[in-house]
């Protein structure tokens, strides 16, 4: 009887065990389910007031309209630094903008007198690149320095001795035996790129033989041996070669596939003096009886080359540069003209812009990478309706070259360098000795020290964008910027066993 007695007592403890784990989890399932709706009220109530750039949250409170101006200027600063790609892949291709005669302060003035009252100020078309980096210069603490022998060190990777260009420092001035020994030759990033079977281009506002386009290709002990009135008759003697004969002559010149820029003078001996196209006497004007230009044409006939000679704007416009390998487009006697306000007879010259975008069409091929360089400036005396107006050309160029490459496999650069420089034909004797002064800053008295400063060459500034554009990132030496360049592309010291792609064509 005990037994049949126990057996409900068994069944209502069940019962109740039952019925307290389903309460418990109804009331448990209810918590979650509250804890959830709480949650999502709270994440709908704050949606439109909170966001997230990657992992760092921010509100966005209601500013006023003054303030929240430069918020949204910063936000929008902060995504593209948080989402940078640091594209370590080597580079296929590489553009290089070379501008001298523009320091920090006068890109300043450019960008607020361009900017015309606008809040924040618009960026220029390079200073959105996601890197920046300095170059020191050489020309800081010298009363003058040499636009050939800068260049040499920027676009060369070894600083020459003051007035040589192309060598390195165990070459004298004016040495012309020391500057035909080869373990002295300096190889430039142009004779690199052509190594490895990169086109190349040189495109300037400049004469095509003066210092910035002549250091990629041409090695002397003395940079004022541009042409043949400059070179001494014993420096000749000595087998030293001036520069313009240098760009058709020597291996690396004559295998550059676009030419452009100024300097027929330099070329072509006794060229038409016109008002619209003047001859500069104050820099090398051929008299030999030179006739450059053509003596390129017959070598490219001699190569069987496709290839075109270019006079003026309309020859430009009228190329299609996917139809020639190689080009020399010589647009005035001396410099191009800049400004806008040149007559129309004037701008005959194409732009940088025109030079630039056809130089591409003529340099991309589906086989081959490319280097290109651009080079453009101000000279010391320009006025700053000049200098801004170059800057903003400068601006649209860039931004149009952009627009046409891929950020994957070019590297895109902008250099800005200044310096004291020497006349181009400060030294065309053989008797004058070229001479600079490094100012001692320990032996200056205060007074000569601040004059200095106030007038010294301000650190060139780069911008980069692209493979490797990563490697420009603080102050570096005003060698630097070729090794990037060689790393970049594989080439130089750096080439790898599959850089070389053949010949260029």
């Amino acid at each position: 009887m005990e037994q049949t007695k126990a057996v409900p007592k068994i069944k209502a403890l069940r019962l109740n065990t039952v019925r307290i784990f389903t309460l418990a989890s109804t009331i448990l399932l209810s918590m979650v389910i509250t804890v959830m709706c709480i949650g999502f009220l709270m994440r709908y109530e704050v949606d439109s007031e909170v966001s997230s750039i990657e992992d760092i949250s921010y509100w966005r409170d209601g500013l006023p309209p003054e303030q929240q101006l430069w918020f949204d200027e910063a936000i929008k600063e902060l995504k593209a630094a948080l989402n940078k790609n640091w594209r370590l892949q080597p580079a296929r291709n590489a553009i290089v903008f070379v501008t001298s005669g523009i320091d920090t302060e006068t890109m300043a003035a450019a960008r607020a007198l361009l900017a015309n009252g606008t809040k924040p100020q618009p960026a220029l078309s390079w200073e959105r690149f996601p890197h920046i980096g300095r170059l020191k210069n050489s020309c800081s603490n010298t009363d003058l320095c040499d636009p050939f022998t800068v260049a040499s060190a920027i676009l060369n990777g070894v600083r020459p001795r003051f007035r040589v260009g192309g060598l390195d420092s165990s070459v004298s001035f004016r040495d012309c035996v020391a500057a035909l020994n080869e373990s002295h030759h300096v190889k430039s990033l142009l004779e690199q790129a052509q190594e490895i079977g990169l086109r190349t281009g040189l495109v300037t506002t400049r004469r095509v033989t003066s210092a910035g386009m002549a250091a990629l290709y041409a090695r002397t002990p003395n940079t004022a041996w541009e042409c043949d009135t400059a070179l001494p008759l014993a420096a000749a003697a000595a087998g030293c070669t001036d520069t313009a004969r240098q760009l058709i002559e020597s291996r690396t010149g004559r295998n550059v596939n676009v030419i452009m820029g100024g300097g027929r003078q330099t070329l072509v001996s006794d060229v038409p003096n016109s008002a619209h196209d003047p001859v500069d006497e104050s820099v090398c004007n051929s008299q030999d009886k030179r006739n450059l230009i053509s003596d390129w044409q017959l070598l490219n006939v001699k190569l069987r080359r496709k290839f075109a000679v270019l006079q003026n704007q309309d020859d430009l416009r009228e190329l299609n540069g996917t139809n020639v390998n190689h080009i020399m487009g010589i647009f005035a006697n001396n410099y191009l003209p800049q400004r806008k306000s040149q007559s129309d007879q004037r701008r005959q010259s194409p732009k940088l812009a025109d030079m630039t975008m056809k130089a591409l069409q003529v340099l991309k091929r589906q086989s081959n990478g490319y280097l290109l360089i651009v080079e453009t400036g101000v000279k010391s005396t320009a006025s700053v309706a000049e200098q801004t107006d170059m800057l903003s050309h400068l601006s649209d160029v860039v931004q149009q070259t952009v627009a046409k490459i891929s950020e994957d496999d070019t590297l895109a650069l902008v250099l800005f360098t200044n310096g004291n420089y020497v006349r181009d034909a400060v030294e065309s004797s053989a008797e004058t000795d070229a001479e600079t002064n490094v100012f001692d800053f320990t032996e200056g008295s205060a007074p000569a020290i601040e004059e200095w400063l106030s007038n010294m060459a301000t650190e060139a500034l780069i911008y980069a964008r692209g493979p490797r554009s990563y490697l420009l990132h603080g102050v570096h030496e005003e060698t630097y910027m070729s090794y990037v360049l060689s790393y970049a592309l594989q080439m130089g010291h750096f080439k790898s066993d599959t850089a070389a792609k053949g010949k260029p064509k």
